[in-house]
């Protein structure tokens, strides 16, 4: 009985040293398939991605062959909000043309003639502020019975610029202590020239109706508490390119601007071309009831043009301790007001 049962704990421990052995190699295979599927993972990821570039850099050099422009540029040269228009000069050069090409420009269905100087034909046209023209200004080339065109999908319209130059959010509304409003609020600015504009001064103003109760330096705020990121450009004017961008500049058939804020960087002359941070206003502003109160940044360019976005807007109720009433701004209203004083809202 007792070499029975040796010979039984015999072959059970040899059973459970195979079982053991048997589930350490299945592990040690386990281990490695993972590590050859993770390998074989990471590959295909490369692979993707490198078909993904070729995909990409074949596009952009499709795109580049088949488009008939080497050069053009858009900029704006004035706006007149009584009006309601704005100027505009054209410059293209086309890859092929003669002495005799005809050359135009569609801004819509509204067709600009060009003329020829040097290797660029140029012109000049005056449109609505109110319309878009993404996806919408067309060149237009004709050499005998050959008519060959060219979209421009960057030129959007000069009202896409405004409503990008200044903004801002208040953190928390004014309260009131004894007939004043109390600010204790951070307040975050954002004023961008847009290679369009610089700037020489930008405000946080607290108004009631069209009366400035108080006025805050928001570059000098920001210089004072160390935050100040604004940038100088010696952007001359607001003749600087609208359709010029960063990513227009990747293909040959955009302009590669003289004027855009890369090189003009290099070289400050003092002029204030962005500026973004966070400033901490504390104050009391005296006030009457019934008065309306609006706060709103106000940013005035070197080329005339004054740039206003709400913040805040309430109605001071009759006992001076709340807002009666209080504008719902999310959106942020803004206002543009020419050099000859004419207003612009959207």
């Amino acid at each position: 009985m007792n070499l029975k049962k040796n010979i039984f704990n015999a072959i059970t421990i040899i059973l459970l040293a195979a079982l053991i052995a048997g589930a350490v190699l299945l592990n040690n295979r386990i281990k490695k398939l993972e590590t050859q599927m993770s390998y074989t993972s990471d590959n295909t990821s490369v692979i993707l991605s490198d078909v993904q570039t070729m995909q990409d850099d074949i596009k952009s050099t499709l795109e580049e062959e088949a488009s008939l422009i080497t050069d053009w540029d858009i900029s704006l040269k004035s706006a007149d909000f009584t009006d309601m228009t704005y100027t505009v000069s054209v410059s293209v050069v086309p890859k092929e043309y003669t002495e005799d090409t005809k050359t135009s420009v569609f801004f819509g269905t509204n067709e600009i003639p060009l003329e020829l100087n040097g290797i660029k034909y140029t012109g000049e046209a005056t449109l609505p502020l109110s319309e878009d023209y993404a996806g919408n200004v067309t060149f237009l080339f004709v050499d005998g019975n050959k008519r060959s065109t060219e979209v421009l999908d960057e030129f959007e319209g000069v009202t896409s610029v405004f409503k990008n130059v200044a903004s801002g959010i208040l953190a928390n509304k004014p309260t009131f202590d004894n007939g004043s409003i109390k600010l204790g609020t951070d307040v975050d600015v954002a004023v961008m020239g847009n290679d369009y504009f610089d700037f020489n001064s930008v405000q946080l103003v607290v108004a009631s109706s069209d009366t400035e109760l108080k006025t805050y330096d928001i570059r000098q705020l920001l210089a004072e508490n160390g935050t100040d990121s604004a940038d100088s450009a010696d952007t001359d004017s607001i003749t600087s390119a609208l359709s010029r961008k960063d990513d227009a500049k990747k293909d040959g058939s955009k302009n590669n601007t003289e004027n855009d804020t890369s090189d003009a960087s290099k070289e400050d002359d003092g002029k204030l071309h962005s500026l973004e941070g966070t400033v901490k206003i504390e104050d009391l502003i005296p006030v009457t009831a019934a008065s309306n109160i609006k706060i709103y940044v106000k940013a005035v360019s070197a080329q005339g043009y004054t740039f206003t976005y709400d913040l805040f807007d309430g109605t001071v109720n009759q006992d001076i301790t709340d807002f009666e009433t209080t504008a719902d701004i999310s959106g942020g209203d803004y206002t543009v007001t020419d050099p000859t004083g004419s207003k612009y809202e959207p």
